[in-house]
């Protein structure tokens, strides 16, 4: 069987090394090169995975690969997007998708013009617990949703994060998407309207670190959101997602992380999660994508569209009233 080859576009992100691991074990595949624009840690990279490195990402475009996996900061998202479009090559683009939504519309444009697939780095959509959930809706369990709450808390971050120029936002862009995907998924809807309150709270660093979102569906589903970074740095877990889906007929409790296993040293207490890989699921599900050309379980449709939530969220929260979403 010829080898799928994948090449990463930068280490910015912490993902892309869950990422490439689970490359690494996957058969068939071939990690093709990396490509940084930080030449320590690009070189560090290529050492660590065995591979090709380039400092310039267009020059592993200019390779045989068959798609990438991009995990730049998030305002590069977009040029390089498009380079890799131009050239041909399948995408894989962290979250959140883009940080506008002129960004995000550049970036689905170039790819149907080039015919060429685009998938949002959602892994959640990859986590067993919510693929129950989903299935649990899907054979009508707790009848019709009427309502759901999500939580999606983490650790503050650092470098690039804490720029809003390069981020696009803080907590709220970072963590709202996540949440907001399972719901659109869990629904079947889009959101129409958001009332938001956000703001620099917990850590003083200048970018919001807390938010809460209302939204409502064009269903008629309603919904809460309650995202930020303030876990503390001894804080036992990093993720925390959490959701209530309450139907007529009965209520689901998600907990995406609950299966993880409490270690106490002399150091320190941590959790160490064992149950289902949702990177794994994610870049497997990518590679698919790559092999047969179908269109992907999460497209990039998907990743704008949680992005168009967190920016009406923050547009909520500057002018303190309900916002509409209005979607191209």
């Amino acid at each position: 069987m010829k080898k799928t080859k994948i090449g990463v576009i930068s280490f910015e992100h912490m993902h892309a090394v869950s990422y490439t691991n689970v490359l690494l074990k996957m058969h068939g595949v071939e990690l093709s090169g990396v490509a940084d624009n930080d030449n320590s840690r690009g070189n560090e990279m290529a050492a660590r995975f065995n591979t090709n490195y380039y400092s310039d990402y267009r020059e592993l475009l200019e390779t045989d690969v068959d798609g990438v996996i991009i995990c730049t900061n998030n305002k590069l998202h977009t040029p390089v997007t498009v380079d890799a479009a131009n050239a041909g090559k399948n995408i894989l683009v962290e979250k959140p998708f883009a940080v506008s939504c002129e960004d995000a519309n550049i970036m689905l444009d170039v790819c149907r013009k080039n015919s060429v697939k685009i998938m949002a780095a959602f892994p959640l959509r990859f986590n067993q617990a919510a693929i129950n959930a989903k299935k649990m809706i899907e054979n009508g369990e707790i009848g019709k949703i009427l309502c759901i709450t999500g939580i999606n808390h983490g650790k503050l971050p650092s470098g690039w994060f804490l720029d809003k120029k390069l981020a696009g936002g803080g907590a709220v862009m970072d963590h709202t998407v996540h949440v907001a995907d399972l719901m659109r998924w869990y629904t079947n809807s889009e959101v129409k309207t958001v009332y938001a309150e956000s703001g620099a709270l917990i850590h003083n660093k200048g970018i919001d670190d807390c938010g809460i979102l209302s939204i409502e569906f064009e269903n008629g589903v309603f919904g809460t959101i309650d995202t930020s970074w303030a876990h503390h740095k001894n804080y036992t877990i990093w993720p925390e997602i959490y959701m209530e889906i309450i139907g007529t007929d009965g209520v689901i409790v998600l907990d995406a992380y609950k299966q993880a296993q409490r270690i106490y040293t002399e150091e320190k207490i941590y959790d160490d999660v064992w149950g289902s890989d949702g990177n794994k699921g994610l870049i497997q599900e990518f590679v698919e994508v790559l092999r047969t050309g179908k269109e992907p379980l999460v497209t990039g449709i998907d990743g704008a569209r949680a992005m168009e939530i967190a920016l009406a969220a923050y547009k909520s929260s500057e002018s303190h009233k309900v916002e509409n979403i209005i979607y191209n």
